[in-house]
């Protein structure tokens, strides 16, 4: 794990302090009456989804897999391995979301990740990318995104006090630009919009435990980007998210949740000059706090 990731995640435990002094002040407030304590949590104001706001904070460690091609028309691109041949590994990632509940059952969320994707390889024959042929040698790529997602949640079936099955409808970009032995690659001047459905089941285990899986994708067939680079350029995106994983009620308001995260991300741009394609599978495992009030 580089330095640089341990400073990242070193900042989001300090942010999830912040967050966490509210509800630990809350949490130390004097001790109801023998009767009050009797109660289930969710009656103590403890419901996940009954505040109007909630924030999140996660940070994450994955393998990486997939490839990367860029070249034109009449020169080719190398179709390079993310781990095999730019030495992309482990991918790291950052994020958060801010979401305002406007009514028990209804919400809007707006989501941001950031992957680091970067890595250095020795090369031991001759490779293309974006018109340019790079020698047997070391090669270094930066393949770093971020992503940034809309959505609308409803919760669908209620589970007991505490658990919930929620679906959800919006939509994401990416900014993309590749860069491997210097040479950039501007994905994201293609870009647009991708829709996204989702599905997210918190199903409790205990009063403070709750098994959490999510799944969710989108994609958008070959269409006409708007924007011309050798002619008009097409775009065809795929993503596909799964999470499986626990989530553990800390305090009022405080959660904290950790499991197995997977990401799919595939991109195709092509036009009378260029054809350019990404893929990526990551494999990882991410921990998430959340607060609502």
């Amino acid at each position: 794990m580089s330095k640089t990731f341990q400073q990242r995640v070193a900042l989001l435990i300090a942010a999830g302090f912040l967050l966490c002094i509210p509800a630990w002040s809350r949490a130390q407030s004097p001790p109801a009456p023998p009767e009050t304590l009797a109660q289930p949590i969710a009656s103590e104001g403890l419901s996940l989804h009954s505040p109007h706001w909630e924030l999140t904070l996660d940070g994450q460690v994955g393998i990486p897999s997939g490839h990367i091609k860029v070249g034109e028309r009449d020169i080719p691109g190398t179709e390079l391995q993310l781990h095999g041949d730019l030495g992309i590994a482990p991918s790291e990632a950052v994020g958060g979301s801010v979401a305002y509940h406007f009514t028990s059952r209804d919400a809007l969320r707006l989501s941001f990740v950031y992957f680091f994707l970067r890595g250095g390889e020795t090369t031991t024959q001759p490779i293309v990318y974006n018109g340019q042929t790079f020698p047997a040698g070391h090669v270094d790529s930066n393949l770093d995104f971020y992503r940034l997602s809309l959505a609308y949640e409803r919760v669908l079936v209620p589970i007991g006090p505490r658990g919930q099955l929620i679906g959800s409808v919006g939509l994401t970009y990416v900014y993309l630009n590749a860069v491997v032995g210097g040479n950039p690659e501007d994905f994201y001047k293609q870009e647009l919009p991708i829709p996204i459905f989702g599905l997210r089941l918190e199903y409790p285990v205990s009063d403070r435990l709750n098994r959490v899986c999510s799944l969710s994708g989108g994609a958008l067939p070959r269409v006409n980007s708007g924007r011309q680079e050798g002619g008009t350029v097409y775009l065809q995106q795929s993503h596909a998210d799964l999470g499986l994983g626990v989530a553990y009620l800390l305090a009022r308001g405080l959660q904290l949740e950790g499991g197995y995260h997977l990401t799919y991300f595939t991109q195709h741009e092509t036009s009378h000059e260029d054809d350019n394609a990404i893929l990526l599978l990551d494999h990882g495992f991410v921990v998430r706090l959340t607060y609502r009030f």
